[in-house]
């Protein structure tokens, strides 16, 4: 019995080797450059696009889950923190109320249209840099910490667009769908991460966030 627990873990082991191994960057190119202090980095409150027309780049996914609009300030409060915490640099947080209702109110479009309104949106608002938070698809847990009869799922994808001639500098997706143990041995180390509990939407967000700071070199 010891020498079955015994290879079940090196199993574990080498499984979260190879997963650590498999996401480091190929080349020294794909390592983001870190943004310079210089430039002052503004940020717009989290939206969620629910028509291709209402898209930067990318498509709607399919069954797009909705978030509740009364979460999106909530999201708005935890990236403040993550970038507060995890960076060493100062931002101009956009309030809420400045967000002008046309960013999320197109006439249906099967093409992405909404990167000019972003860039007029960033020059009004004084931009140099504008990081642009955005839920694609929001799936609330369904459960407890314990067991869950679903399990929480998101997309959220950050850019970082540089205001004064609308470029798109970098662009970060996260999308997850928490598993359990048994059912995915490459996701070990998340779960050994979360305890082994079923988390929410919003903490799987938070993950997304501090990920984006790293893909978007903040």
């Amino acid at each position: 019995m010891r020498t079955r627990l015994h290879i079940l873990l090196l199993i574990v082991l080498c499984l979260a080797l190879a997963v650590s191994c498999a996401r480091r960057p190929r080349s020294t190119a794909e390592v983001p450059r870190p943004i310079s202090s210089s430039f002052k980095i503004s940020v717009a409150p989290f939206t969620q696009p629910t028509n291709a027309s209402q898209l930067i780049v990318g498509r709607i996914p399919e069954d797009q889950g909705r978030i509740p609009g009364d979460m999106l300030p909530a999201l708005d409060m935890k990236l403040r923190e993550v970038l507060l915490t995890d960076t060493k640099r100062q931002y101009n947080f956009i309030v809420r109320q400045n967000l002008p209702p046309d960013l999320t109110e197109f006439h249906s479009s099967e093409q992405p249209q909404a990167l000019p309104l972003w860039e007029a949106y960033g020059k009004k608002q004084g931009a140099q840099l504008l990081l642009i938070p955005q839920v694609l698809d929001w799936h609330q847990r369904e459960g407890s910490k314990a067991g869950v009869t679903q399990s929480a799922h998101v997309r959220v994808e950050f850019f970082l667009l540089k205001v004064d001639d609308g470029t798109l500098m970098n662009r970060s997706i996260f999308e997850e769908k928490q598993v359990g143990l048994t059912e995915n041995l490459l996701t070990v180390g998340s779960f050994f991460k979360r305890r082994g509990t079923w988390v929410t939407a919003e903490d799987l967000t938070v993950d997304g966030m501090r990920k984006a700071v790293k893909d978007l070199g903040l």
